[in-house]
């Protein structure tokens, strides 16, 4: 049984050979870390076991051999450095070069899903499939491509099974016969996750729009309110200025008054034009008299003590006064009574 195990070992080692892993710990320039997983056996047939090889700056080095019983790999999480890519022997990557014309270019991807039933025996559904492009034939008017693809059907149960010991590869890697390292990514043969990432990115893009619209908009509609605001109240104070410009109208008119009559309602009128230049707009008069030029205000102000300056300021107003203590209204405003000479 003992010749039987070591003959079974050298097979597997003949077997790493064949899969590109080199003798003396080396691998190729520039390949990119990764936990490799070398299947015990051909496939497609039953798989019972893997070799993983850690491949880490371009050495690899060995981590041991474990049967996929359906359990997690104990110890070879910890040990994996880097994503796990499944390596596979020459013959089941199948690859050749295709042309295309130049104009598929651009969409290389979509073209070569849809010729994939033209350029080999397999639907796209069907392979994991990469491509590379070669070179450009502008005399030909075609771009020159390599394309290799794996059947599906191959390696399905091997990458069910590996994902179920707790390892989910991310590629797959094989030498072709030619010499060449050919790494397929298995994300690529996945249009319809791709497809999912793209409408969840676009989505995400309108969010981040729409934000930066409301962001930019919110200080627009803040300045919209607030005019409406200011147009509400000049539309509230017009039915009192409609009402003093009637009162102006009505008195204004009075020509069969007596003589002293007319030259009280022209003080009246005068002290009544210079009281609406003067008085500021949070300020309403509740009672006004003018007798034998003794000019008596009462109202009320959100400042009744500035009036006095105000009223000062009008040579016509003299020594005005507050002709009683100053209250406070519930609406938070002064309530006032001022006294002054009127000169006309």
């Amino acid at each position: 049984m003992l010749a039987e195990f070591f003959s079974w070992w050298a097979g597997q080692l003949a077997e790493l050979a064949r899969h590109g892993l080199r003798p003396d710990g080396a691998a190729p320039a520039g390949e990119p870390d990764a936990l490799l997983v070398v299947p015990f056996g051909d496939l497609p047939a039953e798989i019972i076991g893997v070799e993983l090889v850690q491949r880490r700056r371009g050495m690899l080095a060995p981590i041991g051999r474990f049967v996929l019983n359906g359990a997690p790999l104990d110890g070879a999480a910890a040990a994996r450095r880097g994503s796990v890519v499944l390596s596979l022997a020459a013959q089941l990557i199948l690859a050749r070069e295709v042309a295309l014309p130049l104009a598929a270019e651009q969409g290389l991807q979509t073209a070569l899903r849809c010729e994939m039933d033209r350029l080999t025996p397999f639907r796209p559904d069907d392979v994991f499939w990469d491509c590379q492009k070669l070179r450009r034939d502008r005399s030909r008017g075609v771009l020159l491509v390599d394309l290799a693809v794996v059947p599906k059907a191959t390696v399905a149960p091997l990458l069910a099974a590996l994902r179920r010991a707790g390892l989910a590869p991310v590629a797959l890697e094989g030498m072709l016969p030619d010499g060449r390292r050919r790494r397929i990514p298995l994300g690529q043969a996945d249009p319809e996750r791709a497809a999912r990432a793209r409408r969840l990115m676009w989505l995400a893009s309108a969010a981040c729009a729409a934000l930066a619209l409301a962001v930019l908009a919110t200080p627009v509609l803040r300045q919209s309110l607030a005019l409406q605001d200011a147009e509400d109240q000049i539309a509230a104070l017009r039915p009192r200025m409609a009402t003093v410009d009637a009162l102006r109208h009505r008195l204004s008119g009075d020509a069969g008054a007596p003589a002293a009559a007319r030259a009280h309602a022209g003080d009246t009128l005068q002290a009544l034009a210079m009281l609406t230049d003067l008085l500021p707009d949070d300020t309403f008069l509740s009672m006004l008299s003018l007798q034998h030029g003794r000019l008596r205000l009462e109202g009320q102000s959100a400042a009744a003590t500035r009036l006095i300056g105000a009223l000062s300021a009008e040579s016509h107003i003299r020594n005005p006064g507050f002709a009683a203590p100053m209250l406070r209204s519930d609406a938070g405003t002064d309530v006032f009574a001022i006294e002054a000479d009127f000169a006309r």
